[in-house]
């Protein structure tokens, strides 16, 4: 099977854990890597699990999952409200902010809270 891979600098093996350590560097504002290079590394995550196997993943991956996917997908879908066609074209993905709040929500959710 050949993956269509993010390049990405976030050196973790793509699992669930990993995925809440990374929510919880984000909230505590530690991180060394771009909010685009966590985004990239939550669609890579979200590939290595295809349909067929999120259906045998426990509860908590299965939540983890969702919102890896939804962390892939507000990125894509908060620079294309925020941004003009233009302005994506030539804007440095690096320096692109998401709402702190998101984060925070993201990992309240994996918590179960």
């Amino acid at each position: 099977m050949n993956w269509n891979w993010n390049e990405t600098s976030i050196d973790l093996p793509h699992s669930f854990e990993n995925l809440k350590e990374l929510l919880n560097i984000i909230c505590r504002k530690e991180n060394k890597f771009s909010q685009y290079e966590f985004a990239k590394w939550c669609d890579n995550l979200t590939m290595a699990f295809d349909d067929d196997e999120t259906e045998e993943l426990n509860e908590f991956d299965n939540i983890a999952f969702g919102i890896a996917q939804d962390i892939e997908c507000q990125w894509d879908l908060f620079l294309v409200n925020t941004y003009s066609l233009e302005e994506l074209q030539n804007l440095d993905l690096s320096k692109v902010k998401l709402p702190q709040d998101w984060f925070i929500e993201w990992l309240k959710q994996l918590n179960g809270k």
